[in-house]
């Protein structure tokens, strides 16, 4: 049995499907961690939530936040994404890496790390990723919850200067996702901007790249799950 969701994931409605199953026995055990952490500490936690470009991180923060709120009134919780902290087109342009965006190196890790830092003290705004502009847009949306779920790709990164996100969260998820569907994912979604066969030569070029990047450099999760 299957439970069914429609999210606004990054301005577009989504159908979030999870098995009956992987919420008993995952996400709700994740929630009640993250809960009791939250009762123990009684201040602000901040929780990273690594994956694989496809995985589809950004659907699964959007619904535990609604799951969360569902389950527990008393504790607060949002889930924001890191694509916010993309490098500006303009600076990947003199940069030369407007064609790698996406890639470990066209994210402003500093910036990401001074917000987090900032968040664990105040509440404050976060950028977004605008996918209508394709740009980051600055002071987007207002971080003030008691549990606050960071997604991305490259959180739980070993390699410098990523490895220094991961030392100012209070807690790590990663979730494995089977490579060939997360290949079929990508290329889907990629299609319907640029069509299948650039898709598909996007995809050998910089998604698979990034998705062996994930995996081959992420240092081990406090908890790792598989989602089919």
């Amino acid at each position: 049995m299957k439970t069914m969701n429609k999210l606004n994931v990054n301005g577009q409605m989504v159908e979030a499907i999870y098995r009956e199953e992987d919420i008993e026995t995952i996400f709700k055990p994740l929630l009640e961690r993250w809960y009791k952490m939250y009762q123990a500490k009684k201040k602000r936690i901040i929780v990273g939530l690594a994956a694989c470009p496809g995985s589809g991180k950004s659907t699964l923060s959007l619904f535990l936040e609604t799951l969360f709120c569902a389950l527990y009134k008393d504790v607060s919780f949002q889930s924001i994404g890191m694509d916010g902290f993309h490098y500006t087109n303009q600076a990947l342009k003199e940069k030369q890496l407007l064609n790698e965006k996406g890639s470990p190196n066209t994210f402003d890790v500093y910036k990401l790390k001074e917000y987090i830092i900032k968040t664990k003290k105040e509440d404050c705004f976060w950028p977004v990723y605008s996918r209508i502009v394709h740009e980051p847009v600055e002071n987007e949306v207002f971080i003030q919850s008691d549990i606050v779920l960071i997604e991305g790709n490259y959180l739980l990164s070993e390699e410098s200067p990523w490895n220094e996100i991961g030392m100012e969260l209070d807690d790590t998820v990663f979730m494995y996702v089977d490579k060939e569907i997360l290949k079929e994912r990508l290329i889907q979604r990629k299609s319907l901007s640029i069509g299948y066969e650039k898709a598909c030569l996007f995809y050998e070029n910089s998604d698979s790249k990034n998705i062996d990047y994930v995996l081959n450099t992420k240092r081990k999760a406090n908890v790792e799950f598989t989602v089919k």
